[in-house]
């Protein structure tokens, strides 16, 4: 019986400490209303852009970004251009217009992915597979 207590402690604690982690990230940068994706093709060209605006795929892009490890004030030079161009939009008050970050992303071999924030204390990041795909489902679906 303890060990079924234990595991709905884990349960709620990790349940939480998630819910917890999304908030600071929409106290920090604002609500996200809105995101703006471009795929860039292997010579730099970039594809018709597309928006996403449905809260299930705002949602679900948030929380692969909130379990990205950032390193900030970081300058990276990648070989190749981007596999994806994603603007954020962020509404932190009604009064102010929307903040923008621009993520430029590479999906990696290994499944990761490489991002390269705007924002100083996001700079550079890494994101491992199970996001990366996530991101790869929203951002390169048709």
């Amino acid at each position: 019986m303890k060990v079924v207590w234990n595991i709905i402690f884990l349960l709620v604690l990790v349940f939480v400490t998630t819910a917890c982690s999304e908030q600071s990230v929409e106290k920090e940068k604002g609500r996200l209303v809105r995101i703006d994706v471009q795929q860039v093709d292997e010579h730099g060209n970039k594809g018709e852009e597309k928006i996403l605006v449905e809260n299930d795929d705002l949602e679900a892009a948030q929380k692969a970004f909130v379990n990205t490890e950032w390193q900030s004030n970081t300058k990276a030079d990648m070989a190749r251009a981007e596999d994806v161009l994603a603007t954020f939009f962020y509404d932190k008050d009604k009064n102010m217009p929307e903040s923008l970050v621009q993520y430029r992303i590479w999906f990696e071999e290994d499944d990761s992915a490489t991002i390269i924030s705007n924002n100083e204390d996001e700079s550079y990041g890494r994101m491992n597979a199970e996001n990366a795909q996530i991101l790869k489902n929203l951002f390169l679906k048709n």
